[in-house]
Order: structure tokens, then C-alpha cells, then sequence
């Protein structure tokens, strides 16, 4: 899912036409409509300097600051001198546009001064393709942000860190050098950023290098467990390997959990506590000649009996119940059972979360494990996670062997087994 939105991101981002030393005034401008936080406009105007054409980008100087940002929408290409056929449109966030005014693009607006004071918070942060690199929405900005720019944080769970701003994206497709303050509330604005020691962005204050105030904190690797994150744990040594001409995975141990459900309240999933969970301790290699997905084979790695059958049964998402005879339920009880493959794991999902909320040091050393272990893995690279993924029982399950397979349907041919 991460690697689809970030090719989705970079694929928006190479559509987008950042136009250099280019000015336009406005000859006509009407608002048309409103769409996804954007203004609409028809427009008219004469090309200054530079070139106009489609998803090329502006902005509104006042007092020689950016005060919104404009993505044209345009059948014909302009050049200096020309002026419009007919209507063209034009999309803005921030300030309105009028008749008579210079629309400039982003290289011509007043550079911002280095020292400026300005604070953000952020939403869930996902990992960005370099180490220690960030992604998030943001809300709350007080000041201008420009790329460039280093700041301080502290995250939900007191952790601090220094960032540096590698890319600004607003409304999804616009990538400004320069954020501003004051956007309507429809228009999300995001940040890519590197971390200096790769403390989680998420839920995060931010503010300018040296004036982040605030309460007490935890530095990286010394994060303690949360207060109200409780269970059972018991480790059980394994020493398994699942082999076969792609992917050698060698279980180190399974750790038996069992979560307190006196704090069931603070579920974000439901959570069934009748069953037991062990925690996959795991090294996974690529022996192949080629690139592999160590994700697939972790979401399907299983209990299995020496049958063939998966313990994957008890929480499937698309399981059918006995004596249901509708066809549509049974074909994709079919598909969950042969093409699908491990969505229990979907299930247990709160289970395995609170498990890392236990680790001490998750975030900071054990977490790019874990996200790098669902991304392409290349020939030769082995990866060692202590919570690889996470396997769930009822109690009086007997188990006999852990195995995974390869391919798009399951067959006990493409099974790897070894009885425990």
C-alpha cells in the first residue's frame, strides 16, 4: 500500500510543469467554481515572460510574499508576448485573483530570509524511500515553511528530533518551494523530511531550529513501553528454516502473547482474547538471482498442519459459515482460501502493534526492519526481525509445523513445511 501511494505521489509530481522566470497578467478573471478546496477561475491574460501551458504553476505576490498558489488548466501553449484565445482556467488556493493583476512563477517570488520562526503538527508519518525519511499531512501552520528548512519535534510519545524539509506538496499536486499559513482547510498540505536520528514523525509539534518548548522527553532508543500496554509474553526457541528456491526463512524463536484485556478499551481493532498469539522471531534471505516480495511469503507464513492445512482458518476475513449456501459468499471463501492466503494477519493486526508498543527500542532500531521486510528485497540481502509478523491460535490448537508457499494459488507443491 505505502509503495502504491509514494508511485502515486511521484507520479503526480512528474506531471506537474514548474514554469521558470514566467509572468502573466490577468485580463479577465471570474470565479467559475469551487473543487477539492481549489477556486476555479476564467481567466484571460498576457504571457510577460516566459512560457504558459498546461499545469503550469503561479503564485500572487503581496508585499513581495507568496499569498496562494495557482495550477493552470490550459488547452494551448503561450509564450512571451501572446495572449489567451479564449477563456482558460485557472486553480487557486489561498487568496482570490482579479482582473489586472501579475501572476508570477515560483522562482520570481521574494526569497524568504533564513532565520524565521514558524511551528506545525503532524498526522501518522509513513517511511519515505531513503532511511530515516519521513511523509506526512500537517496541520496548524503558523509562519512559511520553505524546503530547506530545519526544524525540531517531538512525537506522541515524547521522542525528539531534528528535520530537515526535502520536499513540500500541497492539494496532493503542487509542490511549491514555499508553504504558507492561512490555506482553506480542504487543501491538505504535506511534508517529506529527513530525520537526523529516524525518531517517528508521527503525531508529531514541530517548530524552527531552537524554540521548541515543551514537557520532558524520551530520546531515541530509550523509549519506554506505554503505561497501558500490558501481557503475557513467554519465548519458546524454534531454530526452523522454510526453504525452496527463492527465500530462506530461519525462525529463531515464537513468543507466545497473550494481551491484558483489562485494557481493551484503548483497542483500535477488536481484539478476540481467547486466543493465543506468537510473535514470529525470523531471518529472512533472498537466495535467488532476482528481486523477491519477503512480505508475501510472511503474511502467508503460517502454522500448518503436515496436510496442508493453515491455522489461517480460524480468523479469515471471508470465511463461509456452515450451512451458508450463498454462491457469492462461497467463491470468495474459494479465493481466501487459494488466492488470498493469510488475511487472519489483518485480524491480529492490534495484536502485533501492541507487541511493538512493548519493545523498548521499536521505533527507532527494530521498525525499518520490519517495514524494509515488505518491500522488494534484493539478491543476497538477509534481514533479521524479532516481530517479523504474527501468527493466532485458540488454545487447544495442537501445533504440528510452520510452513508458507509461493505462487498465486496455493498448492501443497509450492508448500515449504517443517514440523516443530
Amino acid at each position: 500500500m505505502k509503495r502504491l501511494f509514494f508511485l502515486l505521489l511521484g507520479t503526480a509530481f512528474s506531471l506537474n510543469v514548474l514554469a521558470q522566470n514566467t509572468k502573466i497578467q490577468l485580463t479577465k478573471a471570474v470565479k467559475a467554481g469551487r473543487q477539492d478546496g481549489f477556486d476555479i477561475y476564467q481567466v484571460q491574460f498576457k504571457v510577460l515572460s516566459g512560457e504558459v501551458q498546461n499545469r503550469s504553476e503561479f503564485v500572487l505576490l503581496k508585499s513581495g510574499m507568496i499569498s496562494n498558489y495557482i495550477k493552470a488548466e490550459v488547452y494551448d501553449k503561450y509564450s512571451s508576448g501572446q495572449t489567451t484565445k479564449s477563456d482558460e482556467a485557472l486553480y487557486v488556493a489561498g487568496a482570490p485573483i482579479a482582473a489586472g493583476q501579475t501572476l508570477v512563477s515560483y522562482d520570481l517570488a521574494t526569497p524568504l530570509p533564513p532565520k524565521r520562526t514558524f511551528s506545525f503538527k503532524t498526522e501518522t508519518a509513513f517511511l519515505g524511500d531513503a532511511p530515516k525519511e519521513f511523509f506526512t499531512t500537517i496541520s496548524g501552520l503558523k509562519g512559511t515553511l520553505k524546503v530547506g528548512d530545519e526544524f525540531d519535534y517531538q512525537n506522541g510519545k515524547g521522542q525528539r528530533g531534528k528535520g530537515k524539509i526535502k520536499e513540500i506538496t500541497v492539494g496532493k499536486t503542487l509542490h511549491p518551494p514555499v508553504l504558507i499559513e492561512g490555506l482553506p482547510e480542504q487543501i491538505t498540505a504535506s511534508l517529506l523530511i529527513q530525520s537526523d536520528n529516524g525518531v517517528d514523525f508521527s503525531k508529531a509539534t514541530a517548530a524552527s531550529a531552537g524554540s521548541l518548548a515543551g514537557a520532558s522527553t524520551t530520546t531515541a532508543g530509550t523509549d519506554k513501553p506505554a503505561a497501558n500496554v500490558t501481557g503475557k509474553t513467554k519465548t519458546i526457541p524454534v531454530n526452523a528454516v522454510l526453504q525452496n528456491d527463492e527465500v530462506k526463512i530461519t525462525v529463531h524463536n515464537l513468543i507466545k502473547y497473550n494481551p491484558d484485556a483489562a485494557t481493551s478499551q484503548n483497542d483500535m481493532v477488536k481484539i478476540d482474547y481467547s486466543l493465543d498469539y506468537y510473535i514470529v522471531d525470523a531471518t529472512v534471505e533472498n537466495i535467488s538471482s532476482h528481486d523477491i516480495d519477503p512480505g508475501e511469503y510472511l503474511v502467508r507464513l503460517n502454522f500448518f498442519s503436515p496436510d496442508g492445512k493453515s491455522a489461517d482458518e480460524y480468523l479469515r476475513l471471508f470465511k463461509k459459515q456452515n450451512g451458508d449456501k450463498d454462491e457469492a459468499k462461497s467463491q470468495a471463501d474459494a479465493i481466501d482460501k487459494l488466492v488470498l492466503g493469510g488475511t487472519s494477519k489483518i485480524k491480529s493486526a492490534g495484536v502485533l502493534v501492541r507487541y511493538q508498543e512493548m519493545i523498548p527500542d521499536y521505533q527507532e532500531v527494530h521498525k525499518p526492519v520490519v517495514d524494509a521486510l515488505y518491500r522488494k528485497m534484493a539478491p543476497g540481502r538477509k534481514l533479521h526481525s524479532i516481530a517479523a509478523t504474527i501468527l493466532a491460535v485458540p488454545p487447544a490448537y495442537k501445533i504440528e509445523g510452520l510452513g508458507t508457499w509461493k505462487g498465486t494459488f496455493f498448492s501443497k507443491k509450492n508448500l515449504s513445511f517443517i514440523k516443530l
